[in-house]
């Protein structure tokens, strides 16, 4: 995974956090690009 798409996935991640309760849906449709197996393992190392 390169470096660029690390980066876009945290920010992705980061207008999820701030963004208000009930339109992650909303963000995350908007990003359909991001919203891959990589995410979901960026979103998992978050967790550990």
């Amino acid at each position: 995974m390169d470096e660029q798409r690390v980066q876009a996935y945290l920010s992705l991640i980061q207008e999820l956090l701030e963004c208000p309760i009930g339109e992650e849906n909303d963000v995350l449709n908007r990003h359909l690009e991001l919203v891959d197996e990589g995410f979901v393992q960026m979103c998992e190392q978050g967790e550990a």
